[in-house]
């Protein structure tokens, strides 16, 4: 019986075996013994196959180094994520999190809490200038061992040069750093969601063409062009002085996406230039305010009798009765009292009419949202819109700008700190256009916090409860910075000390709390922990390895989100923490009634974790806590 105890695995998904499995879900019988069969696999799509060696052009984008990418996309992580109390804000509450350490780790950590549950993801990585730096993918050796792999730093850790490029590989070896992070960021999203990535024209090409990769063209929605600095600033030795950036937006499935709409009146404060006032007059009716701007017939001539006839019909309105009355096209049967809407005339000599764009059975049902105006004997149908202060989101931004940023920045007391900082008015407009309610917003690279600021005011605006997570790698600052004058040793440092800051400044921001979390190797031992030789020791645990650590690297390889409430409980020396429908129990001197307390929690958890440590030579207890479990309908795993 104690042998069909579940473990808690440790290690994150294997994504290789995933993709298999969900590969032979579509094509069964084409993966055998471990084999792709190309030829039934390319009859089955009706495509030709190729190989690296037949010499076949396609399109598409290839780099040095690209399998050694995915080769580190599929490398499991045992990493594990520390909390750190004393730098959180309501830690077992919060619902705000910030994680410091490299965001490649950190996202495979987080592909079982929230696969399909982020809604927004908007990152600002290194555009790969010269001048910035990329992350290093062994997150032990961290940055230092990236700028020395490629010849950005001597052996002494001396910066080369501002833009030392001597491999020739560094669009090469940016691309294979944001690949695997591209993703597994995709993993994450909603089916609706969406991810907005800023850069500039270093490597804006070659992100798209990953993106589409990774995406599939089908799913871009936009190039936005953000005018981030009117003043100019020479790029290259050459040609027009640079005034803007991109931002990127690509979504996981584009048919679940709408339009991004804002506040008219709020883009039209922000942006005067590219959002003109409102201009449509405020009406009411018994539904309440609403405007019109649109007839109702189908502007397109493309749509017409021929290739949608049962779109073109007559409309009939009694202004007296408010009735309204269909027939079709052809029917001149008239109807006292009624004045008659005839289609749109069709400007094409071969067509006589455009089609309406609501069917017949809609007029007659909702016809309640449409506006009829009478002149006479003319009838024209406008359809009513109730989002009256709502505007379609350009792919224009001139307004929020660098220096914006820096006046955010400035605010909050981290004058000169960044030095071209995300206006949290940019953020804002794609978060209030992407998100609502409690959806999940991600960033990582979080830079200086300018996303998590912009989803506090946001919130604050609509009365939202969205959450925010924020990754951001613990580079060292400058010696003769702003930053390390200020007393901020790491990147990741000026990020939490603005959290900080919106958390008790915002409004509302507060409710949320900031739960802050650390990368850092797994609590349990394996069996190359020891160098060079196998280890042996009696116990599953590190030395040095703390309750709090202990019960979050399991949650989270649980699947429990970060976001969840945590609670703890003690039972002498035993600590019981419950997050999300999961207890793990940690501490010796376990015995029955410790077990029987666990398992008649309220509310009961689902399933309950034990250390294998604490049951160590307790063959009676184990046995117990199988049956108890089984007869609660719980599920026991020990690890």
């Amino acid at each position: 019986m104690w042998d069909d105890v579940e473990r808690v695995d440790l290690e994150t998904m294997d994504l290789a075996t995933e993709y298999r499995e969900a590969f032979s879900l579509f094509f069964p019988g084409v993966l055998t013994d471990g084999v792709l069969d190309v030829a039934k696999l390319t009859a089955l799509l009706d495509v030709p196959a190729t190989t690296v060696l037949d010499g076949r052009e396609r399109y598409g984008i290839q780099w040095a180094g690209w399998q050694e990418s995915v080769r580190t996309l599929l490398t499991p992580s045992r990493a594990a994520l520390i909390p750190s109390i004393d730098r959180s804000i309501d830690f077992f509450a919060a619902r705000n999190v910030m994680i410091e350490g490299d965001n490649l780790e950190v996202l495979k950590l987080l592909q079982k809490a929230y696969n399909d549950r982020i809604k927004l993801m908007y990152i600002d990585p290194p555009y790969n200038t010269g001048n910035d730096f990329v992350y290093d993918d062994d997150f032990s050796d961290g940055l230092r061992g990236y700028l020395r792999y490629t010849g950005q730093v001597d052996s002494e850790g001396n910066r080369i040069s501002a833009n030392a490029d001597r491999s020739g590989r560094r669009h090469s070896r940016w691309l294979s750093m944001m690949y695997p992070r591209l993703v597994l960021a995709r993993n994450l999203l909603t089916q609706d969601g969406v991810i907005c990535i800023s850069i500039d024209s270093n490597e804006f090409s070659n992100l798209k063409l990953i993106l589409d990769d990774i995406f599939g063209p089908e799913n871009f929605l936009n190039s936005f062009v953000w005018a981030s600095n009117l003043k100019g600033r020479q790029i290259g030795e050459a040609g027009a002085v640079g005034t803007h950036e991109y931002i990127l937006c690509y979504a996981r499935n584009a048919r679940e996406v709408g339009q991004f709409r804002g506040s008219q009146k709020a883009l039209s404060a922000l942006m005067p230039t590219v959002y003109k006032g409102p201009g449509y007059q405020v009406k009411e009716d018994e539904r309440g305010p609403y405007v019109t701007k649109n007839e109702l017939y189908n502007t397109n001539s493309r749509f017409n009798e021929t290739t949608a006839p049962t779109m073109v019909f007559r409309i009939h309105y009694n202004p007296d009765t408010g009735e309204v009355r269909v027939s079709d096209i052809d029917d001149e049967e008239t109807y006292p009292g009624f004045v008659t809407a005839m289609p749109h005339r069709n400007a094409r000599t071969d067509q006589k009419w455009h089609a309406w764009r609501w069917s017949r059975a809609k007029v007659l049902k909702d016809y309640s949202e449409l506006e009829f105006e009478v002149r006479g004997n003319e009838l024209r149908i406008r359809t009513k819109i109730r989002d009256v202060d709502g505007t379609a989101i350009k792919d224009l931004i001139i307004g929020p700008s660098t220096v914006s940023g820096q006046a955010d920045l400035k605010q909050i007391g981290l004058e000169r700190i960044f030095e071209t900082p995300k206006p949290v008015d940019l953020l804002q407009m794609l978060i209030s256009a992407t998100t609502a309610g409690s959806d999940m917003v991600l960033d990582f690279f979080a830079g200086s916090g300018s996303t998590a600021h912009a989803v506090a005011l946001q919130n604050a605006e609509d009365g939202g409860d969205r959450r925010v997570i924020s990754v951001n790698i613990p580079e060292e600052t400058a010696k003769d910075s702003e930053a390390r004058r200020a007393g901020l040793e790491t990147v990741s440092a000026i990020t939490l000390a603005r959290l900080q800051w919106v958390t008790d400044n915002v409004q509302g921001a507060d409710a949320s709390g900031l739960k802050v979390l650390y990368l850092g190797e797994s609590n349990f031992l394996t069996a190359d922990t020891v160098e060079g030789e196998l280890n042996l020791s009696p116990t599953t645990l590190r030395e040095d390895a703390e309750a709090m650590a202990i019960a979050g690297e399991i949650l989270l390889k649980e699947g429990v989100p970060l976001d969840s409430e945590w609670s703890e409980f003690q039972f002498h020396n035993v600590s019981v923490h419950v997050s999300g429908g999961v207890a793990v129990v940690v501490g010796e001197g376990l015995d029955v009634a410790v077990a029987e307390g666990v398992f008649e929690l309220d509310p009961k958890p689902h399933v309950v974790v034990f250390l294998e440590d604490d049951l160590a030579g307790q063959d009676a207890l184990k046995a117990n806590l199988v049956a108890n479990a089984k007869s609660r309908g719980i599920t026991m795993k020990t690890v």
